[in-house]
């Protein structure tokens, strides 16, 4: 049964791709991407017996993955993350509206602003990223990114007998993508 699954599959993808020859031009009109994200950040943190205690962390690293719809080059996506913080923290949503530009054919400037959401509470977020895609088909594709982000966002953890708040996270993230589905507007010929 898996095996007549696989074919199919692969059946699939060459139809796919023999029926959707877009030529050289074509804009992109909608896309779902499904991202794995490495994110290494520091953030502000404080004692909350001790109001003059306030330090930068050390850098510190979560990972989650993100599903990305886009219209017209304008994004909306969704990262969830886990922490790996080895003392508390919680998991977190970042919801983020950006805006594709195009550098090149497959590179990919993306600015964003956002929110985060975990259970103490919400922050606002913004950034950009910095996408590059290697086409397989053409609907299908993989790509790396990097990105950067400043969020406003509150978080407890606790350290001995002490609960710290940590705020204000800068982070730098990599990692990878499948643009799962691409639609593109075929160009338009006026000379016959």
């Amino acid at each position: 049964m898996k095996k007549k699954g696989l074919l199919i599959l692969i059946c699939g993808f060459c139809i796919i791709d023999l029926f959707s020859q877009i030529p050289n031009g074509a804009k992109e009109i909608f896309h779902l991407k499904v991202e794995q994200e490495n994110r290494f950040y520091i953030s502000k943190y404080q004692a909350i017996q001790f109001h003059d205690s306030s330090r930068w962390s050390n850098i510190l690293m979560t990972n989650g993955a993100m599903v990305e719809l886009a219209f017209k080059s304008i994004t909306l996506g969704a990262t969830f993350l886990t922490d790996h913080h080895k003392d508390g923290g919680t998991n977190k949503i970042d919801l983020d509206l950006g805006y594709e530009y195009n550098i090149t054919k497959s590179l990919k400037a993306q600015p964003f602003i956002g929110c985060e959401l975990n259970e103490n509470g919400t922050g606002m977020t913004a950034g950009a990223k910095l996408n590059k895609n290697f086409d397989l088909f053409d609907f299908i594709s993989f790509g790396v990114f990097v990105g950067c982000r400043y969020s406003r966002s509150k978080d407890f953890i606790n350290i001995g007998a002490y609960q710290f708040t940590n705020s204000d996270y800068i982070s730098a993230s990599i990692g990878a993508y499948c643009l799962i589905y691409d639609y593109k507007r075929p160009k338009i010929r006026t000379n016959w």
